[in-house]
C-alpha cells in the first residue's frame, strides 16, 4: 500500500494553541454528527428485545386463562434484557462525552467500533474484514474510538467505488501499527450520495489524530494507524501529523 509522507509542520508539543483547538473541536463535532445515525441506531437495537418480551407478556395476560409461570419467566428475562440494555446504552454514551483517562484492550476496541459502523458502511457499499488478531494491550479509548472511525468513515467517503475495507494490526514493544487496505469489489462506480452531515476530510482525521498522539500515514489505498503504547507514550518524537500531504 502506498502512503502519503506525513504531515510535516509540527505544532507545539501542548497542542494548545487556539488555532489548533478550533480545529480539534471542529473535527469532533464533524465525526459526531456523523457517528449520529449509527450510535442511534446502536441504541434502539438494544431495546427492540425488550419490546418483543413485552408484547408477549401482554398477549399471555390477555389469555382468559393466563400462564402464571411463563409470565414470570417473562418477567425474570425482561428484567434482565433491560439491565444489559441500561449498561449498553450507557458504555454507548460515552462516545458522546467520553473520560479522558477511560481506556480498552486493543482487540474490544477494534469489535467495538467495526460493530457500531458496520451498517452503516454496508449501506454505502463496503464490507468491513477484521483480520486483527487479539491484541489484549491497553490504548486511551476516545484515541482509538475517534481516530479508527474517522479514518474508516474518510475512506469511505472518498472512494469512488465499493470496497472491502481489510483491517491488521501487529504489537510491537513501544506502539501497536494498524493498517486498513482499501480493496475494490465487482460493482459499478458508486455515487457519492449527500450525508447527513459533510464528508469527512483527511485534514479532520489528521487533526483528531494529533490531538490523540497517533501516528497518521494515508493514501489513495488506504491508511495506516501507529498507537503508542502506555510506556512510550511520553516521548512522542518523530510524530509530527499535522500539515499539508505531500
Amino acid at each position: 500500500m502506498t502512503m502519503q509522507n506525513p504531515a510535516s509542520l509540527t505544532l507545539p508539543a501542548s497542542a494548545m494553541s487556539a488555532e489548533f483547538s478550533d480545529l480539534e473541536e471542529a473535527a469532533r463535532y464533524a465525526l459526531l454528527q456523523r457517528l449520529a445515525p449509527a450510535i442511534q441506531h446502536h441504541l434502539m437495537g438494544k431495546f427492540q428485545s425488550m419490546n418483543m418480551i413485552a408484547a408477549m407478556m401482554e398477549r399471555r395476560l390477555q389469555s382468559t386463562e393466563p400462564d402464571l409461570p411463563a409470565i414470570h419467566e417473562d418477567c425474570v428475562s425482561l428484567g434482565s434484557v433491560s439491565r444489559t440494555a441500561v449498561d449498553s446504552v450507557m458504555n454507548t454514551m460515552t462516545w458522546i462525552e467520553p473520560r479522558a483517562d477511560a481506556t480498552l484492550k486493543f482487540h474490544a476496541g477494534i469489535t467495538e467500533c467495526l460493530g457500531l459502523l458496520t451498517t452503516e458502511l454496508r449501506f454505502k457499499g463496503f464490507v468491513i474484514v477484521n483480520e486483527v488478531p487479539a491484541i489484549q494491550a491497553e490504548l486511551p479509548s476516545r484515541a482509538l474510538r475517534s481516530v479508527l472511525t474517522a479514518t474508516l468513515i474518510a475512506l469511505s467517503d472518498l472512494s469512488a467505488a465499493p470496497a472491502e475495507l481489510v483491517l491488521r494490526a501487529q504489537a510491537l514493544p513501544d506502539r501497536i501499527e494498524l493498517s486498513i487496505d482499501l480493496r475494490p469489489t465487482a460493482g459499478n462506480a458508486r455515487s457519492v450520495e449527500a450525508a447527513a452531515y459533510r464528508p469527512l476530510k483527511w485534514r479532520d482525521v489528521e487533526v483528531l489524530a494529533t490531538a490523540e498522539s497517533v501516528r497518521l500515514t494515508h493514501g489513495n489505498a488506504g491508511a495506516q494507524l501507529t498507537f503508542l503504547l502506555a510506556q512510550a507514550s511520553a516521548d512522542p518524537a518523530g510524530y509530527p501529523v499535522l500539515g499539508n500531504q505531500v
